[in-house]
């Protein structure tokens, strides 16, 4: 019994290193296991929080989709009540969630004159619409109306007088804002005249700019004959 293990002894001696390499290699190839495991765990989790942020992602578009109101615009024209002048009328609707502090901020409208020659001359007008119009009490559905007074009958006989000289268009952007059901204040911009569109804020600061830089007064459409005379001797001053 003394004599094998005297043996095993002189066996393990002789084979040292080769064992101290076996076992280097054995930690060595655990540790690489080690490792891709942790990796591949790594790459789990962050496969689990990416597909999170993007169920996030998509919970938010969803939440804001709801939460955006849509604003449109329709128009009627009617009679006052005497039934002796035209009367046109926009009717605001929000199709979608709550908002709150409706409120037109401001208008930009021309009187568009296209001549004979196809030249075009744009005037400016002040206060074509009524902005200080009617609530309905709603805030979802037809929730405002405003109209433009009696700018309608003096806007056909201004049409009719200086049909010699070129077509008549009335031109109206209004920059509109109201506060959201999240409490945020919005602003949007519409053309109401003589199409009705939503326009960009960039188009909207562009109509701005463009009424700034008309070296005229802004005109009346009630001032009829004083529009004419000026508007046919072509003298805006």
């Amino acid at each position: 019994m003394k004599s094998k293990i005297i043996d095993l002894r002189s066996f393990l001696e002789r084979n040292k290193i080769f064992f101290e390499v076996l076992a280097a290699t054995a930690l060595t190839v655990t540790s690489v296991f080690v490792s891709f495991k942790a990796n591949d765990i790594a790459n789990q989790a962050n496969n689990i929080a990416t597909q999170g942020n993007n169920i996030s992602k998509i919970q938010t578009k969803i939440m804001t989709s709801e939460n955006t109101p849509k604003i449109e615009i329709q128009r009627i024209n009617y009679d006052d009540p005497t039934k002796t002048n035209p009367v046109t009328k926009w009717l605001v609707f929000n199709n979608n969630s709550n908002i709150s502090n409706f409120e037109i901020e401001s208008e930009i409208s021309f009187l568009n004159i296209v001549k004979k020659d196809h030249k075009e001359i744009d005037i400016r007008l002040a206060e074509y619409i009524n902005r200080q119009g009617k609530f309905t009490g709603q805030n979802e559905g037809l929730i405002y109306e405003f109209d433009n007074k009696y700018c309608s009958e003096n806007e056909f006989l201004t049409r009719e007088k200086i049909s010699d000289f070129g077509d008549v268009n009335v031109k109206t952007y209004i920059e509109m804002s109201f506060i959201n059901v999240l409490g945020k204040k919005e602003v949007v911009h519409f053309q109401i005249s003589p199409l009705i569109q939503p326009i960009s804020k960039s188009a909207w600061e562009s109509r701005k700019k463009y009424s700034r830089s008309i070296n005229t007064n802004a005109i009346y459409l009630e001032h009829i004959e004083k529009n004419i005379k000026q508007i046919k001797s072509q003298n805006f001053q």
